[in-house]
Protein backbone atom coordinates (compact mmCIF):
# COMPACT_ATOMS: atom_id res chain seq x y z
CA UNK A 1 0.00 0.00 0.00
CA UNK A 2 1.33 3.37 -0.90
CA UNK A 3 1.24 6.77 0.99
CA UNK A 4 2.11 9.76 -0.18
CA UNK A 5 3.05 12.65 2.47
CA UNK A 6 1.63 15.73 0.82
CA UNK A 7 2.41 19.65 1.95
CA UNK A 8 -0.59 21.61 2.38
CA UNK A 9 1.54 24.41 2.67
CA UNK A 10 3.93 24.27 -0.45
CA UNK A 11 3.60 26.76 -3.24
CA UNK A 12 2.61 30.27 -3.95
CA UNK A 13 -1.35 29.42 -4.11
CA UNK A 14 -0.93 27.55 -0.69
CA UNK A 15 -3.07 26.07 0.63
CA UNK A 16 -6.37 26.76 -1.36
CA UNK A 17 -4.48 25.41 -4.60
CA UNK A 18 -3.41 22.06 -2.76
CA UNK A 19 -6.96 21.47 -1.48
CA UNK A 20 -8.41 21.94 -4.30
CA UNK A 21 -5.68 19.09 -6.13
CA UNK A 22 -6.90 17.15 -3.74
CA UNK A 23 -10.56 17.04 -4.88
CA UNK A 24 -9.42 16.66 -8.13
CA UNK A 25 -6.84 13.85 -7.77
CA UNK A 26 -8.47 10.94 -5.92
CA UNK A 27 -10.43 9.40 -8.58
CA UNK A 28 -7.35 8.66 -10.47
CA UNK A 29 -5.32 7.69 -7.69
CA UNK A 30 -5.08 3.71 -7.04
CA UNK A 31 -7.64 2.45 -4.79
CA UNK A 32 -5.04 1.46 -2.24
CA UNK A 33 -3.25 4.58 -2.03
CA UNK A 34 -3.81 7.05 0.70
CA UNK A 35 -2.42 10.22 1.73
CA UNK A 36 -1.12 12.00 4.42
CA UNK A 37 -1.50 15.93 4.59
CA UNK A 38 0.52 17.80 6.20
CA UNK A 39 -0.54 21.70 7.31
CA UNK A 40 -1.84 24.22 9.96
CA UNK A 41 -4.67 23.14 12.29
CA UNK A 42 -6.16 26.21 10.69
CA UNK A 43 -5.88 25.02 6.96
CA UNK A 44 -6.44 21.37 8.11
CA UNK A 45 -9.90 22.17 9.57
CA UNK A 46 -10.97 23.62 5.95
CA UNK A 47 -10.07 20.39 4.57
CA UNK A 48 -13.14 17.17 4.31
CA UNK A 49 -12.37 14.26 6.01
CA UNK A 50 -11.84 11.32 3.93
CA UNK A 51 -11.02 7.65 4.50
CA UNK A 52 -7.94 7.79 2.83
CA UNK A 53 -7.15 11.17 4.21
CA UNK A 54 -4.55 11.21 7.24
CA UNK A 55 -3.89 15.14 8.72
CA UNK A 56 -0.88 15.78 10.26
CA UNK A 57 -0.83 19.09 12.33
CA UNK A 58 1.85 21.00 12.70
CA UNK A 59 2.38 24.18 14.09
CA UNK A 60 4.51 25.97 10.98
CA UNK A 61 5.66 25.58 7.70
CA UNK A 62 8.70 26.99 5.85
CA UNK A 63 7.75 30.50 3.77
CA UNK A 64 8.89 30.86 0.26
CA UNK A 65 11.53 33.67 0.46
CA UNK A 66 13.11 32.45 4.04
CA UNK A 67 16.58 30.80 3.93
CA UNK A 68 16.22 27.41 3.41
CA UNK A 69 19.09 25.73 6.14
CA UNK A 70 17.94 28.29 8.80
CA UNK A 71 14.09 27.89 8.31
CA UNK A 72 15.21 23.84 8.41
CA UNK A 73 16.84 24.62 11.87
CA UNK A 74 14.49 26.65 13.59
CA UNK A 75 11.10 25.22 12.29
CA UNK A 76 11.21 21.73 13.80
CA UNK A 77 7.21 21.24 13.33
CA UNK A 78 7.23 22.25 9.61
CA UNK A 79 5.18 20.46 7.23
CA UNK A 80 7.94 20.26 5.33
CA UNK A 81 10.40 19.04 8.41
CA UNK A 82 7.90 16.43 9.34
CA UNK A 83 6.88 15.03 6.22
CA UNK A 84 10.54 14.41 5.42
CA UNK A 85 11.24 12.85 8.88
CA UNK A 86 8.45 10.56 8.25
CA UNK A 87 9.62 9.68 4.99
CA UNK A 88 13.12 8.51 6.80
CA UNK A 89 11.10 6.67 9.23
CA UNK A 90 8.92 5.12 6.58
CA UNK A 91 6.07 5.87 7.62
CA UNK A 92 4.91 7.98 4.15
CA UNK A 93 6.41 6.75 0.78
CA UNK A 94 6.70 9.68 -1.06
CA UNK A 95 6.42 13.30 -0.16
CA UNK A 96 5.40 16.01 -2.85
CA UNK A 97 5.80 19.59 -2.19
CA UNK A 98 5.43 22.57 -4.35
CA UNK A 99 6.92 25.07 -1.44
CA UNK A 100 10.45 26.14 -1.00
CA UNK A 101 12.69 24.49 -3.10
CA UNK A 102 15.95 25.14 -1.73
CA UNK A 103 13.92 23.82 1.92
CA UNK A 104 13.29 20.71 0.06
CA UNK A 105 16.67 20.04 -1.61
CA UNK A 106 18.36 20.76 1.40
CA UNK A 107 16.01 18.38 3.57
CA UNK A 108 16.35 15.34 0.89
CA UNK A 109 19.64 15.52 1.71
CA UNK A 110 20.30 15.92 4.93
CA UNK A 111 17.00 14.18 6.76
CA UNK A 112 16.71 11.29 3.48
CA UNK A 113 20.88 11.10 2.79
CA UNK A 114 22.20 9.76 -0.89
CA UNK A 115 22.00 6.30 -2.19
CA UNK A 116 25.17 4.99 -2.00
CA UNK A 117 27.29 5.20 -5.10
CA UNK A 118 25.76 8.83 -6.09
CA UNK A 119 27.43 11.95 -5.25
CA UNK A 120 24.88 14.71 -6.02
CA UNK A 121 21.40 14.40 -6.17
CA UNK A 122 19.84 15.36 -9.63
CA UNK A 123 16.28 17.07 -10.83
CA UNK A 124 14.52 15.35 -13.94
CA UNK A 125 11.62 16.66 -16.35
CA UNK A 126 10.20 15.07 -18.91
CA UNK A 127 9.63 16.48 -22.29
CA UNK A 128 7.29 16.14 -25.09
CA UNK A 129 8.15 14.94 -28.37
CA UNK A 130 6.65 15.36 -31.58
CA UNK A 131 6.53 11.70 -31.88
CA UNK A 132 4.34 11.16 -28.82
CA UNK A 133 6.99 9.52 -26.83
CA UNK A 134 8.44 11.45 -23.50
CA UNK A 135 12.50 12.68 -23.23
CA UNK A 136 13.96 12.42 -19.67
CA UNK A 137 16.16 15.34 -19.09
CA UNK A 138 18.17 15.76 -16.55
CA UNK A 139 19.81 17.73 -14.47
CA UNK A 140 17.45 20.46 -14.73
CA UNK A 141 18.20 22.90 -11.72
CA UNK A 142 20.54 21.47 -9.18
CA UNK A 143 24.54 20.35 -10.45
CA UNK A 144 25.38 23.86 -11.94
CA UNK A 145 28.58 23.00 -11.71
CA UNK A 146 29.28 19.33 -12.21
CA UNK A 147 32.33 17.26 -13.24
CA UNK A 148 32.42 14.65 -16.25
CA UNK A 149 31.62 11.28 -14.12
CA UNK A 150 28.44 12.94 -12.92
CA UNK A 151 27.21 12.96 -16.50
CA UNK A 152 27.37 8.74 -15.76
CA UNK A 153 24.91 8.95 -12.59
CA UNK A 154 22.71 11.45 -14.73
CA UNK A 155 22.46 9.23 -17.41
CA UNK A 156 22.17 5.86 -15.44
CA UNK A 157 19.47 6.79 -13.01
CA UNK A 158 17.89 8.36 -16.20
CA UNK A 159 17.67 5.49 -17.70
CA UNK A 160 16.56 3.63 -14.60
CA UNK A 161 13.47 6.10 -14.79
CA UNK A 162 12.49 6.12 -18.21
CA UNK A 163 12.38 2.32 -18.24
CA UNK A 164 10.81 1.59 -14.73
CA UNK A 165 8.51 4.64 -14.47
CA UNK A 166 7.72 5.35 -18.01
CA UNK A 167 7.84 1.96 -19.52
CA UNK A 168 10.86 2.36 -21.73
CA UNK A 169 12.77 -0.56 -22.04
CA UNK A 170 16.61 -0.24 -23.09
CA UNK A 171 16.17 3.89 -23.01
CA UNK A 172 18.81 5.54 -25.36
CA UNK A 173 20.54 7.98 -23.90
CA UNK A 174 22.33 11.20 -25.76
CA UNK A 175 24.23 14.38 -24.15
CA UNK A 176 22.84 18.02 -25.02
CA UNK A 177 25.82 19.68 -26.92
CA UNK A 178 27.02 22.41 -29.22
CA UNK A 179 26.55 20.01 -32.40
CA UNK A 180 26.92 16.16 -32.88
CA UNK A 181 30.51 15.45 -33.13
CA UNK A 182 32.00 14.14 -30.11
CA UNK A 183 34.91 16.66 -30.07
CA UNK A 184 31.76 19.33 -29.52
CA UNK A 185 31.19 21.74 -26.45
CA UNK A 186 33.57 22.66 -24.03
CA UNK A 187 36.47 20.32 -22.06
CA UNK A 188 33.48 19.24 -19.61
CA UNK A 189 31.43 18.17 -22.28
CA UNK A 190 34.00 16.56 -24.53
CA UNK A 191 35.50 14.23 -21.22
CA UNK A 192 31.03 13.59 -20.56
CA UNK A 193 31.11 12.37 -23.98
CA UNK A 194 34.33 9.85 -23.79
CA UNK A 195 33.20 8.23 -20.55
CA UNK A 196 29.79 7.58 -21.53
CA UNK A 197 30.92 6.21 -24.87
CA UNK A 198 32.73 3.75 -22.47
CA UNK A 199 29.87 3.69 -20.16
CA UNK A 200 28.34 -0.42 -21.04
CA UNK A 201 25.40 0.47 -18.12
CA UNK A 202 24.06 2.16 -20.83
CA UNK A 203 22.69 2.46 -24.59
CA UNK A 204 24.53 5.67 -25.43
CA UNK A 205 23.96 7.59 -28.82
CA UNK A 206 25.99 10.25 -28.78
CA UNK A 207 25.20 14.26 -29.31
CA UNK A 208 22.15 15.37 -29.98
CA UNK A 209 21.61 19.50 -30.70
CA UNK A 210 19.42 21.83 -28.59
CA UNK A 211 17.68 22.63 -32.05
CA UNK A 212 16.57 18.81 -31.34
CA UNK A 213 15.12 19.22 -28.07
CA UNK A 214 11.48 17.87 -29.07
CA UNK A 215 12.41 15.54 -32.51
CA UNK A 216 14.68 13.04 -31.89
CA UNK A 217 15.14 9.78 -30.91
CA UNK A 218 16.91 8.94 -27.86
CA UNK A 219 14.54 8.56 -24.39
CA UNK A 220 16.79 10.38 -21.87
CA UNK A 221 19.14 13.44 -22.45
CA UNK A 222 21.46 14.44 -19.95
CA UNK A 223 23.22 17.73 -19.25
CA UNK A 224 24.74 19.70 -16.10
CA UNK A 225 22.28 21.83 -14.13
CA UNK A 226 23.02 24.90 -14.82
CA UNK A 227 22.50 24.20 -18.99
CA UNK A 228 19.25 22.40 -17.96
CA UNK A 229 17.98 24.71 -15.94
CA UNK A 230 18.07 27.46 -19.01
CA UNK A 231 16.44 24.60 -21.02
CA UNK A 232 13.48 23.99 -18.74
CA UNK A 233 12.89 28.14 -18.25
CA UNK A 234 13.07 28.69 -22.26
CA UNK A 235 10.57 26.05 -22.69
CA UNK A 236 8.46 27.55 -19.79
CA UNK A 237 8.67 30.46 -22.11
CA UNK A 238 7.84 29.20 -25.22
CA UNK A 239 4.61 28.13 -23.79
CA UNK A 240 3.59 31.77 -22.10
CA UNK A 241 4.67 33.14 -25.39
CA UNK A 242 2.23 30.46 -27.94
CA UNK A 243 -0.71 31.54 -25.42
CA UNK A 244 -0.13 35.31 -26.23
CA UNK A 245 0.35 34.86 -29.41
CA UNK A 246 -3.26 33.03 -29.49
CA UNK A 247 -1.36 29.98 -30.60
CA UNK A 248 -3.61 26.52 -30.38
CA UNK A 249 -1.84 22.75 -30.85
CA UNK A 250 -2.05 19.68 -28.50
CA UNK A 251 1.64 19.79 -28.70
CA UNK A 252 1.67 23.51 -27.42
CA UNK A 253 -0.19 22.24 -24.19
CA UNK A 254 2.18 19.49 -23.20
CA UNK A 255 4.44 21.98 -22.53
CA UNK A 256 2.37 23.23 -19.83
CA UNK A 257 3.98 22.71 -16.94
CA UNK A 258 0.44 22.47 -15.17
CA UNK A 259 -0.10 19.59 -17.19
CA UNK A 260 3.10 17.45 -15.49
CA UNK A 261 2.48 18.78 -11.96
CA UNK A 262 6.61 18.38 -10.33
CA UNK A 263 9.78 16.99 -11.26
CA UNK A 264 11.37 14.01 -9.07
CA UNK A 265 14.75 14.31 -7.54
CA UNK A 266 16.55 11.41 -8.04
CA UNK A 267 19.42 9.89 -5.95
CA UNK A 268 17.79 10.21 -2.34
CA UNK A 269 17.02 7.57 -0.45
CA UNK A 270 13.10 8.74 -0.67
CA UNK A 271 10.88 9.53 -3.35
CA UNK A 272 10.37 13.34 -3.41
CA UNK A 273 8.76 15.09 -6.13
CA UNK A 274 9.48 18.58 -6.43
CA UNK A 275 6.81 21.20 -7.79
CA UNK A 276 6.53 24.57 -9.56
CA UNK A 277 5.94 27.52 -7.06
CA UNK A 278 3.38 28.89 -8.93
CA UNK A 279 1.33 25.21 -9.21
CA UNK A 280 -2.69 25.61 -9.25
CA UNK A 281 -4.78 22.99 -8.74
CA UNK A 282 -4.51 21.27 -11.88
CA UNK A 283 -0.25 21.07 -11.23
CA UNK A 284 -1.18 19.87 -7.94
CA UNK A 285 -3.29 16.94 -9.15
CA UNK A 286 -0.37 15.94 -11.31
CA UNK A 287 2.22 16.51 -8.55
CA UNK A 288 0.49 13.60 -6.49
CA UNK A 289 -0.51 11.43 -9.62
CA UNK A 290 3.81 11.33 -10.34
CA UNK A 291 4.39 11.00 -6.53
CA UNK A 292 2.12 7.75 -6.84
CA UNK A 293 4.30 6.66 -9.33
CA UNK A 294 7.21 7.08 -8.30
CA UNK A 295 6.35 5.20 -5.04
CA UNK A 296 4.73 2.45 -6.95
CA UNK A 297 7.61 2.04 -8.94
CA UNK A 298 9.59 0.88 -5.94
CA UNK A 299 12.05 3.51 -7.65
CA UNK A 300 14.80 4.21 -4.70
CA UNK A 301 15.24 0.68 -4.53
CA UNK A 302 16.45 0.23 -8.73
CA UNK A 303 19.23 2.52 -7.50
CA UNK A 304 21.00 0.40 -5.06
CA UNK A 305 23.34 -1.29 -7.65
CA UNK A 306 23.77 1.76 -9.80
Amino acid sequence: MVKLGIDLMGGDQAPSAVMEGLTRVWYHLQPETSISLYGTKEALALVPDSPRLEKIVCSDYIAMDEHPVKALQQKKDSTLLRAFADAANQKISAVASAGHSGAIMVASMQILGLIDGISRPVVLSVFPKINDKPLVVLDVGINVDCKAEQFLEFARMGSIYADKVLGISQPKVSLLNSGTEKSKGSLLYQKAHSLLAEYSAIHFEGNIEPRDLFDNEVDVLVCDGFTGNIVLKEVEAFFSLSQKLGLEHSFLEQLNYENHGGSPILGVKGNVILAHGASGPEAIKNMILSAESIALANFVSQLSSI
